[in-house]
């Protein structure tokens, strides 16, 4: 296992540049991630379906996003870190012991690769793929969770199968084959735990992470951990139910990422905020009564977290909502269920979904090229942009 100090410090693999953080720092378990073609494939995924042809400049894949969450859940959990450091010092001890220089580091690991893969299930066109009626109906289909899952025993992950398959489901679907196949126990890191911070799954933690989750709640509480008012059970779910707030949650890396990401990609200032400053003023909250372990942030902190609220609701107002991207989004959506009239594309589609050897296939790129050779047999077929000699049409409302 590599040095925790080292880590911690930035003792980093790889290098990558990013428009909107600037360096992305990777490890050498990260870049193996990166590399496997089930997380390649979202380079061919747009992070807004088709929201460049209202905004040119919103041509950004999901695989950007992807980084820039990582990056943005490390930078969380560094800054709680550090302003704990700075405000709560231990008596006469300062510094931090080795176990507890292991359990952040393990901690910010799991962090960084659950963030990475947040969103490794996302199909073509990110949402707009599972709002389409045939794919919807589709993904219902009574035995495609036992097709996906075949050969793997999913329990550890789901005691009870999910009602609906959403795109959640695939990243978790996708985390494990990505996962399995890099052997991310090589680096050190237990799947279960990486797993157990991704929505909609019920893990229990691997030992490891519950010696860490031990080590760190002792760290964090100080005395209230000391008076021993949480059982020794509770302290994992509560550190893992902490780890999950910053992969999704009310303030999380996600919208952190896509409000800055969007709005720099768009070209519009309404989506900014000051993630510095906002991250500067996030601490560790817990209630050893309740139990809770989360985020909070302090009363200097309230603007900056007001300015996130009100950016993300000006984001959707003026450009997710906007009233020409709603009418592209609809024909998008019924010109994905005109292709899936196509016998053979149907089927296709429908192996995808129930197979990782071929999910990788499922991006923007099968779907605009349906698009084209549709359009080239049926003219007067919905198209969500312009194909060959074929203009986009008005769209009709439903």
């Amino acid at each position: 296992m590599r040095s925790a100090v080292n880590d911690l410090l930035g003792a980093y693999d790889k290098l990558i540049m990013d428009p909107v953080h600037g360096g992305i720092r990777l490890f050498r378990h990260e870049s193996r991630i990166i590399d496997h073609p089930l997380f390649q494939r979202l380079r061919n995924i747009c992070q807004n379906d088709i929201l460049s042809l209202v905004f040119p400049g919103a041509t950004h894949s999901r695989f950007l996003h992807s980084l820039g969450v990582m990056h943005v859940g490390d930078r969380m959990f560094r800054s709680m870190i550090d302003a704990y450091l700075r405000e709560r010092p231990r008596c006469n001890q300062t510094d931090l012991t080795r176990p507890e220089l292991e359990a952040i580091d393990y901690l910010a690991k799991v962090i960084r690769v659950g963030c990475l893969l947040h969103d490794s299930g996302h199909s073509s066109f990110s949402h707009q793929f599972t709002q389409a009626r045939r794919i919807h109906e589709m993904m219902a289909r009574p035995g495609r969770f036992e097709d996906l899952w075949q050969g793997v025993d999913y329990r550890c992950y789901y005691p009870q199968q999910p009602a609906e398959l959403e795109h959640e489901h695939y990243s978790v679907r996708v985390a494990h084959q990505v996962l399995s196949d890099v052997d991310i126990e090589d680096a050190g890191l237990f799947p279960q735990d990486i797993m157990g911070i991704m929505e909609t799954t019920e893990v229990a933690p691997s030992p490891v992470f519950c010696s860490h989750a031990a080590t760190f709640w002792n760290f964090i509480a100080g005395p209230d951990a000391a008076a021993g008012a949480l059982s020794e059970a509770d302290i994992p779910r509560l550190v893992m139910n902490l780890l999950s707030s910053i992969v999704s949650g009310e303030i999380d890396a996600d919208r952190a990422d896509y409000m800055l990401r969007d709005g720099f990609h768009s070209s519009v200032t309404i989506g900014g905020f000051n993630l510095d400053h906002l991250l500067s003023n996030l601490r560790f909250g817990w209630s050893a009564e309740t139990p809770w372990l989360g985020l909070a942030i302090t009363q200097k902190g309230l603007g900056a977290l007001e300015d996130f609220v009100y950016s993300r609701y000006q984001m959707y107002r003026k450009v997710y909502a906007h009233k020409t991207a709603l009418g592209f989004d609809w024909l998008l959506r019924e010109a994905i269920n005109e292709v899936m009239e196509e016998p053979d594309a149907c089927a296709w589609v429908d192996t995808c979904l129930s197979d990782m050897r071929y999910f990788a296939e499922l991006t923007d790129s099968f779907f605009l090229g349906s698009f084209s050779q549709s359009g080239q047999k049926k003219p007067a077929k919905l198209l969500p942009m312009h194909c060959g000699s074929h203009q986009i049409r008005s769209p009709r409302h439903p």
